[in-house]
């Protein structure tokens, strides 16, 4: 039995939980984009609160859905030169690559993005249209980045615990460009 195993059920509640949210996010922009598009373009008269919440959602997507890819290991990878290694070597690479995304992700993320979402809340930042407080779009940024962490930890623990000549790169999205004639 793995040592990770516990770990487990944890992950697929966090990636149900974070997939659930980004599909629900998406339906929103969807369902928020057409209707300014029916109400510019239909009715003639422009609502003024779609482009606003289109952003603010966007925000919540792109942040959210890089969690989601890096705990998939889906995200953008280069692994010619790591497929190229000694599998020591790979995995050591592998322990690196990982510890730098978790202190980027702790750091900027996490931390940057605190501070962001504290001092917008404290200056009262609001929307203009809405005048919702903008701290609260920002806090896609601290949460995206502790999911992002703990997605980190996982997969190093994951790269600890196994065979050097077994460690997994980020997955091929396999949309390769066809070949040239």
């Amino acid at each position: 039995m793995s040592s990770l195993a516990p770990l487990k059920p944890m992950k697929r509640f966090l990636d149900n939980v974070l997939e659930s949210a980004v599909i629900f996010a998406v339906a929103l922009l969807v369902i928020d984009v057409l209707w300014g598009v029916f109400t510019r373009f239909i009715m003639g008269s422009p609502s003024r609160w779609t482009e606003e919440i289109a952003r603010l959602l966007l925000i919540w997507v792109a942040l959210l859905g890089a969690a989601v890819a890096f705990g998939r290991r889906e995200h953008l990878g280069f692994d010619y030169l790591a497929e190229q290694l000694d599998p020591a070597v790979k995995k050591m690479m592998a322990l690196i690559t990982q510890s730098i995304v978790i202190a980027f992700a702790l750091v900027v993320m996490v931390y940057g993005g605190s501070i962001l979402v504290s001092e917008t809340l404290a200056a009262n930042q609001v929307t203009p249209a809405l005048g919702l407080k903008m701290g609260y779009a920002y806090l896609a940024l601290p949460l995206s980045g502790l999911f992002i962490v703990i997605y980190g930890v996982e997969q190093f623990l994951g790269i600890c615990s196994t065979d050097a000549k077994s460690i997994e790169q980020p997955q091929d999205s396999g949309s390769d460009p066809p070949p040239r004639s």
